[in-house]
């Protein structure tokens, strides 16, 4: 059945607009609540539920139609979507706040789409309505929802690729509430009804002119800048400049609001143990390594300091902008060379292989759980030369007894036969007593001797000094494959632990773009 122009437009603009409404929505919600299964579970079902109960709203509106009906709902769902950038720090704040991560997530995404979707629901029954003709309601049907959907695919893609890469998050869930008003207009028009919906729209501008998230705080006696920020796959990328008495001291990169490393100014050396422990196992268990395979960029600071001793190194990032952020913000050397791609396709092309491999792959607060397992752990071995290492960074309880350590140690003694666990001592600085393990990994380790040729700051190397002193053996277990991992589930509590320890350090204004 062949559908109107307007019909057809509609439709298209309506099942893009429910995308964007979900995977944007999903951005939203990752500085408060992370980027966890737990939360897209969360964003899914609410989109879910207020779709359904809007498909059901369409169809009662449906059975007497008014002129204003469809231009109505879509002012709902624009105007609602406009607000975003007013209602989401005090949303957002209230759901982590009241009903913790979990049940929290699922509100504040209920409470900020959950009317959007609803709205936008009711509109394929309408559209139905206004095409059927005598007995054709099922080919109408049938022609609005495959439109419709040809629309949802385009908008994933539009968002995914296009718009959360380049375009801030609140212009991005505004600008659709906006375009949604205007549609509503589009369909008043025509019967004269266009006041009320000029007032409408108006509102919607001015929904759309929010303040811009907070740009410099104070953390006791330090003043923090935000000197970049941008969206990018892994989420929401910011650069923070950290100063006291007026005098630039350090510099740290962040991701979804977790801090992903430090540097120092003035030396251009890591101000986290967690980087310069990683660089001195590495030395420890391989001194005389030639080649280093880097998972995972972060700030950079790992790859400049295995360079600065004399290796050539490769990174794999998977996100595209951290490569440039590194470069301009942390002094990454131009002779790291940076692969853009997910670690196990890389590790899965080719045959080259490099003596060190280190493993520090983190979206925020989440581990990439595909490359803990014995598959992963399998390719890694592989691309390994004879006598090469393994150095893995995990993040766990101060007993190292998290699900997602015990995992990963039994499946590193799997694939390797043979591995140590360094687990640092708790800070007693720090709201919550989460602390970082490495993880050494290969036949015949054995300690090199002092000589050490790499530089730290003073207090940096002193922890790390006491941690080469708490090493032990990989204790035995249960590991993770790829067909069944229970870590993010089991581990979900620890990460939330360390997200609530962000956000009452931090502030939740500071977290948008």
């Amino acid at each position: 059945m062949a559908l109107s122009k307007p019909i057809v437009v509609t439709a298209l603009l309506e099942g893009a607009a429910v995308l964007v409404v979900e995977i944007a929505g999903a951005r939203a919600l990752a500085p408060f609540f992370g980027a966890s299964l737990t939360v897209w579970t969360a964003q899914i079902t609410a989109t879910l539920l207020f779709l359904a109960l809007g498909y059901a709203l369409g169809g009662r509106l449906s059975r007497a139609p008014q002129p204003l009906t469809l231009p109505v709902v879509f002012w709902g769902a624009g105007l609602w979507l406009a607000l975003y950038p007013w209602v989401r720090t005090p949303v957002l704040t209230a759901g982590v706040g009241l009903l913790g991560f979990s049940a929290g997530s699922f509100a504040a995404s209920a409470s900020l789409f959950g009317p959007v979707l609803l709205c936008l629901g009711a509109v394929s029954p309408l559209l139905i309505q206004r095409a059927q003709s005598g007995d054709r309601g099922g080919a109408a049907a049938g022609a609005v929802f495959f439109v419709n959907t040809l629309g949802g695919l385009a908008g994933g893609w539009l968002t995914a690729l296009v718009l959360l890469p380049h375009v801030p998050l609140r212009w991005v869930l505004a600008g659709t509430g906006w375009a949604l008003a205007m549609l509503g207009v589009l369909w008043a028009r025509p019967r004269r009804r266009i006041t009320p919906s000029v007032g409408l729209l108006l509102l919607a501008l001015a929904g759309s002119t929010a303040p811009r998230p907070v740009l410099a705080f104070r953390l006791g006696p330090t003043d923090v800048r935000v000197v970049h920020s941008e969206n990018g796959s892994a989420g929401l990328i910011q650069v923070l400049d950290l100063s006291r008495d007026g005098h630039s001291e350090r510099v740290s990169l962040l991701v979804n609001g977790i801090a992903q490393g430090a540097m120092d100014r003035a030396s251009g050396l890591t101000v986290h143990e967690y980087t310069e422990s990683q660089a001195r196992l590495s030395w420890v268990f391989c001194p005389k390594a030639e080649r280093a395979l880097l998972l995972g960029l972060g700030n950079g600071l790992l790859a400049k300091s295995l360079h600065e001793r004399g290796l050539t190194v490769d990174v794999v990032e998977i996100e595209p902008r951290m490569e440039s952020v590194a470069r301009r913000w942390f002094g990454l050397p131009d002779a790291v060379r940076v692969h853009i791609a997910d670690g196990r396709t890389f590790l899965s092309r080719g045959h080259e292989q490099w003596d060190l491999l280190i493993s520090d792959a983190f979206i925020g607060e989440n581990p990439a759980w595909y490359l803990m397992t014995l598959e992963g752990l399998r390719q890694m071995q592989g691309r390994l030369a004879p006598g090469g290492r393994l150095v893995m960074n995990f993040v766990t309880r101060e007993d190292g007894r998290s699900v997602g350590m015990q995992r990963l140690e039994a499946a590193l003694l799997q694939v390797f036969g043979e591995g140590q666990a360094y687990v640092e001592a708790v800070d007693p600085s720090r709201n919550h007593k989460l602390v970082n393990a490495y993880l050494v990994a290969g036949r015949g380790l054995r300690p090199a001797s002092d000589g050490y040729p790499g530089r730290a700051l003073e207090w940096v190397n002193n922890r790390v000094r006491d941690l080469l002193g708490r090493g032990r053996p990989l204790r035995p277990g249960e590991p993770s494959t790829d067909e069944l991992s229970d870590v993010d589930a089991a581990d979900a509590a620890l990460r939330q632990q360390w997200r609530s320890a962000v956000l009452a350090e931090m502030g939740a204004e500071t977290l948008g773009d």
